[in-house]
């Protein structure tokens, strides 16, 4: 049991994400015994273990949806046949396993360096929730000293986009000025090849479709574009910056909790 937490003490110094399972409840003739723990990596690699077969199998590949998400998930395997939870094993029992992400904060990228994403930058600055970044082409919006708490790209939005660090899981906001230069940053995210946590994108339904059509024309499939949130925001009949970056900051909340069934949306509103 050492090896293991010696090893949970070497990722956390190095700064790398992993998913700790924990099997938290072992009832019966299971092979997995309560305090069991088993740490799996991005690459799918595995140090320890929660009882081997396909209990283990499965946790695993939850494990791969968890860094996506970075949501931690809790569930309830009854070992009996015929169960769905089985998963095809036969030796009775029951096992609860917690799958936890440890790793470093989600990344929140915002696109424009107005007035909109100046207030979700100050507002965010509240908490250490993100690591931010903000990226302008105008320098003289997307600076340190406007954007203190944030990692700040000022290039063309392509060439900024090339230079980012992203990382899968990646929460991204597009409140540019006038929106022309969005397509562009849709297939440049695109071409990072990255999983995001939730791209949202600002302005009308007009302005959504014009952008659309114009990434589509990149080279930006239909499936990337269709998971957007595009009007962004909560629908909560936002009219000032700071209404709106509430608006937005409200909708990756509720994103992030599981919670947009019980909230609606302005995507939702304007479908």
């Amino acid at each position: 049991m050492q090896q293991i937490y010696k090893k949970i003490a070497e990722l956390v110094e190095n700064g790398e994400e992993f998913v700790l399972a924990t099997v938290v409840n072992a009832e019966s003739s299971t092979s997995g015994k309560m305090g069991f723990k088993m740490i799996v990596l991005p690459n799918g690699k595995t140090f320890g273990t929660v009882g081997g077969g396909m209990l283990e199998k499965d946790v695993i590949e939850l494990a791969k949806e968890i860094f996506n998400t970075q949501k931690s998930i809790f569930k309830t395997y009854i070992l009996r046949e015929g169960e769905e939870s089985s998963l095809g094993m036969v030796c009775g029992g029951k096992v609860q396993v917690y799958m936890e992400y440890v790793g470093r904060k989600p990344q929140l990228v915002i696109f424009g360096a107005g007035h909109i994403g100046k207030k979700m930058h100050d507002i965010l600055s509240l908490d250490e929730t993100f690591d931010l970044i903000v990226c302008d082409n105008r320098k003289e919006f997307a600076n340190k000293e406007n954007f203190p708490n944030a990692e700040v790209y000022n290039d063309d939005f392509k060439t900024s986009i090339e230079k980012m660090p992203l990382r899968n899981g990646a929460f991204v906001v597009l409140v540019t000025a006038g929106g022309k230069d969005d397509p562009v940053i849709l297939k440049s995210l695109y071409e990072k090849n990255v999983k995001y946590a939730y791209i949202g994108m600002i302005g009308s339904t007009n302005r959504r479709d014009k952008c659309f059509t114009e990434a589509k024309k990149l080279g930006v499939p239909e499936k990337f574009l269709a998971e957007i949130f595009a009007p962004i925001g909560l629908a909560i009949n936002s009219e000032t910056p700071f209404e709106v970056a509430i608006s937005i900051i409200g909708e990756i909340i509720a994103y992030r909790k599981g919670a947009l069934k019980d909230v609606k949306t302005e995507k939702e509103v304007h479908k």
